[in-house]
């Protein structure tokens, strides 16, 4: 089963690139960069994990953080890490590929 991942980004028009480039891969993505979109899509769908890319700076990436965990505590959310090698948004595509492997494996296991 694939998870329902949220991404979030600062772009929308670049979030929308990597949601089709994802879409390659078979993953089952949506993203936004507006709070008030991401609440929507927290509160009405049905998402396994969010990750955050690395557009955000870093304040607005814990101020998201903190906004998701206010709306939904349980939910798992992953910014990517702040790396030379992390930057760009060509970068994000395997970051979210990993953990979508990652959840995969990991629901395998538990049954």
């Amino acid at each position: 089963m694939e998870p329902r991942i949220l991404a979030i980004g600062r772009l929308q028009t670049t979030l929308d690139v990597l949601v089709e480039e994802w879409e390659r891969y078979g993953r089952n993505v949506i993203a936004s960069n507006s709070k008030d979109k991401i609440k929507e899509i927290i509160e009405t769908d049905s998402i396994d994990f969010i990750c955050i890319g690395g557009g955000l700076p870093d304040n607005e990436r814990e101020e998201m953080v903190e906004y998701i965990s206010t709306i939904k505590s349980s939910i798992s959310v992953h910014p990517i890490p702040r790396t030379q090698e992390a930057q760009g948004p060509y970068n994000f595509i395997p970051f979210l590929n990993n953990l979508a492997i990652m959840f995969k494996v990991h629901k395998g296991v538990e049954g």
